[in-house]
């Protein structure tokens, strides 16, 4: 079976005549690439707050504080795997420049070979989560309740894998509208399938808060046959065909996948688990600290979407100029993706200031609480812009590197600025600066500033 994208063979323009003019060029192809990513992340998001809304008014606090246990572990190690998967794009995004059917047949092998290696591994640990997490003191009762909501999240791993293995090479392909399309028609289907499998319908029992699992799971399924349905579809001719069907296990390579994969779902695991350290300390801090965070932490999902669409856009086309040989085009990509960048991160963060107070005011009521939120709330906006400027060129730097197949010192770079400087520093100013969540916020904008110094210090290394 071919990959959805196996029509696709990208045809070489004319170049522009000046450097200029093959600046504007990338900046247009990497937005073109960049904004459908953006959506695909939106939409996932949307689904995730659906369930949410849902679990919460349906069954109450409890029940949310139940599900949220299985929901986090399945999403760091999902984000770890889906990472490691990430390592193939680099590769992918050659060989599909290269019109190399016999090298993107190998690679789409090895995928499917390290999705089975990765469910394999993880699954285990989300299925038994009842069990060994209440070795680390987490309440019994709690794990109890959420029980049936967790073993759904771990077959959810199987077609989720899946899922996250088309949509690695269709953006390496540079074919990532086909995923958006699917992607879409999921949201709905979602919504609908919360409601009869948590509330029943007719002959279909109600399952309470375990039904927004098997909902996730209905929707991961559905998406992995309808990727797959396409890609039947869209099967090359019977010369590339047998490119697939002649494509050898290659042990080499899937080593080689994984010393760049590794590292990329390092930090995206790492990644998730900065912010989710800080919301467990800002539960410590009060209703207002906590309604505060709760807000600024949804707003950054949103603009992160397009920060980390910008990450792999920038990290396709360069692997695609390199592997045509073109340093033209390479210096145009490296060039236009820092300008791209540092443009919409300062839009964003000019946003996020001008729209700070009225966002809060609008979010929160006028009881005391309310009007402490707001207050604390407006200015993490702001911080949470001045964090954009840096992460918006921080990560499209790392995405130059990953094209570049560089994946191991960006990692040690976050480890470094969020977990070695920003974290005790957030703490430090929380907790004996007497800061509160402003506090861990300003550890987490000085870990982004960190991390994107060292990041674009080693780019510009490796440019020369």
């Amino acid at each position: 079976m071919s990959t959805l994208d196996a029509e696709f063979v990208p045809t070489a323009a004319p170049a522009p005549a000046s450097a200029w003019g093959l600046r504007i060029e990338e900046g247009r192809a990497l937005l073109r690439l960049a904004l459908p990513i953006a959506l695909i992340a939106l939409v996932n998001m949307g689904m995730s707050v659906t369930d949410t809304v849902m679990v919460s008014a349906l069954f109450g606090a409890d029940a949310l504080a139940a599900v949220a246990v299985g929901s986090d572990l399945y999403s760091i190690l999902f984000y770890l795997c889906a990472g490691t998967l990430g390592g193939l794009a680099p590769f992918y995004a050659a060989a599909v420049a290269r019109a190399d059917m016999a090298e993107r047949a190998r690679l789409e092998r090895i995928g499917w070979v390290l999705v089975a290696l990765l469910a394999a591994g993880t699954m285990p640990l989300v299925w038994f989560a009842p069990v060994w997490l209440e070795w680390f003191g987490l309440d019994a009762a709690l794990l109890a309740q959420g029980e049936g909501y967790t073993r759904t999240m771990a077959l959810m791993l199987v077609p989720m894998l899946g899922v996250a293995l088309y949509r690695t090479l269709l953006t390496a392909a540079e074919q990532p509208r086909v995923f958006l399309k699917v992607t879409l028609a999921m949201l709905p289907l979602n919504a609908g399938a919360n409601y009869v499998l948590m509330l029943g319908f007719g002959p279909i029992p109600a399952f309470g808060p375990t039904g927004a699992g098997l909902s996730s799971l209905l929707v991961a399924l559905a998406s992995f046959i309808a990727l797959v349905v396409v890609a039947r579809r869209a099967a090359p001719d019977a010369a590339r065909q047998a490119s697939f069907r002649q494509a050898s296990f290659d042990m080499h390579g899937l080593l080689a996948v994984l010393r760049v994969g590794l590292p990329i779902g390092v930090i995206t695991a790492t990644e998730t688990g900065i912010f989710l350290g800080a919301t467990l300390v800002a539960a410590t801090l009060g209703a207002a600290e906590v309604a505060a965070h709760t807000l600024t932490l949804r707003m950054a999902g949103i603009v992160y979407a397009g920060s980390a669409a910008l990450l792999q856009a920038s990290m396709v086309r360069i692997a695609r100029a390199d592997a045509l040989g073109d340093p033209r085009a390479g210096r145009a990509v490296f060039a236009s993706s820092l300008a791209v960048a540092f443009v919409l991160g300062l839009a964003v963060c000019l946003l996020l200031a001008l729209g700070a107070a009225p966002l809060a005011q609008a979010f929160f009521d006028a009881s005391a609480v309310g009007l402490a939120a707001a207050q604390t709330a407006a200015g993490l906006l702001v911080l949470l812009g001045l964090i954009q400027v840096a992460g918006y060129v921080g990560l499209t730097a790392s995405g130059l590197l990953r094209g570049r197949k560089d994946t191991r010192a960006p990692m040690l770079y976050m480890l470094i600025g969020y977990w070695v400087v920003g974290a005790p520093l957030g703490l430090y100013l929380c907790a004996a600066r007497d800061l509160g969540v402003t506090g861990l916020w300003i550890g987490l904008a000085a870990g982004a500033a960190i991390t994107t110094i060292l990041t674009l210090a080693r780019l510009l290394r490796r440019r020369r």
